[in-house]
């Protein structure tokens, strides 16, 4: 009698032990997060695939799904209707769309100032310089909002700016094949790659960086709607805590991370990633995020980006920082 009550007992215990239920309790599922990148995938989005592979998402309780987008308005337009959990997306871009009424914010600084700027086959050194220029740009590039305000600081008219509207796909063919003067562009993204491809036609890619041209407010947010960051505070400031740990180990170990990157998206190039990843670093490190930490977002710098944005572009909005921007994490 005793040996078959033990025996049942073993049974029994060992079903329990199998039972899905069981582990759901010693193991939580994962909440599944949408999450959208500013552009088609390249160097600078490396942090996030490098929290996927070391499972800094998953130790904070997410599955994340990472798509790329086609702008930063496309993405805080997604965003706001619902169509994904977080994104990042431009500073500038932001603002505009919260004076227009979206009702997103950002929530944590991933780049501190943008790698933003303009591509072409010869130099442009000045903003005065690409006026009435063919410029090709999507309805939702960050650089249509960045350029206005640049020229704002000038005493320019933004009415000379010739855009030409483009998707981003074909940005490098119009540019090499003299349809445009000059693509937007990225140091950290599309100049490595446009550069590969120039070289092999024996054409040189000079860059016009909006930073060195006196844009200097943020450049990166991380943004989600402004419902979701109220209803969930909490989960918000996870995602961004986990980020700061991708991002952190990302500086860190350059040519592993692009070795991940690499690795999720095995249509990128080793060398273009790295390239890109690396020029991306230097927007992050900055002699402000020295001071203040990474992730953070003072309130004179909020306001001086909300200013320069109204003026540029002649919103009559009253916003500030409260309107924009939630801190929800620590600083690193």
């Amino acid at each position: 009698m005793t040996r078959a009550l033990t025996f049942a007992a073993l049974i029994g215990l060992t079903a329990l032990c199998a039972s899905p239920g069981a582990e759901a309790q010693a193991q939580p599922a994962l909440k599944k997060v949408s999450f959208l990148t500013n552009y088609v995938f390249h160097g600078r989005h490396s942090p996030f695939f490098v929290g996927l592979e070391k499972g800094f998402y998953k130790d904070a309780g997410f599955d994340v799904q990472i798509s790329p987008a086609t702008g930063s308005g496309f993405v805080v337009t997604a965003v706001d209707a619902g169509k994904a959990d977080y994104g990042m997306a431009e500073a500038s871009s932001v603002v505009q769309a919260v004076a227009k009424g979206a009702k997103v914010k950002g929530f944590t600084v991933f780049m501190d100032v943008t790698t933003s700027g303009l591509a072409a086959l010869q130099p442009y050194p000045t903003p005065e310089s690409v006026k009435s220029k063919k410029i090709a740009a999507s309805q939702t590039d960050s650089a249509r909002v960045i350029l206005p305000i640049i020229y704002e600081m000038r005493g320019l008219d933004p009415a000379g700016l010739n855009w030409q509207a483009s998707d981003p796909g074909v940005y490098f063919s119009l540019l090499l094949s003299g349809q445009v003067d000059l693509i937007t562009a990225s140091i950290d993204g599309d100049v490595p790659a446009l550069a590969r491809v120039a070289s092999s036609q024996g054409k040189q890619v000079h860059f016009s960086s909006f930073p060195e041209w006196g844009y200097d407010v943020f450049g990166y947010f991380l943004v989600a709607s402004r419902e979701k960051l109220e209803r969930e505070p909490e989960e918000a400031k996870k995602f961004a805590e986990a980020t700061a740990k991708a991002v952190r180990y990302a500086t860190e170990n350059p040519e592993e991370t692009a070795r991940i990157m690499v690795k999720h998206n095995p249509t990128l190039n080793f060398d273009t990633t790295l390239a890109q990843w690396q020029q991306s670093i230097k927007a992050i490190n900055t002699p402000y995020v020295a001071e203040h930490g990474y992730g953070a977002a003072t309130e004179d710098r909020l306001q001086r980006t909300i200013e320069l944005v109204q003026k540029a572009l002649k919103i009559d909005a009253r916003l500030g920082p409260a309107d924009v921007y939630l801190a929800v994490a620590r600083t690193q």
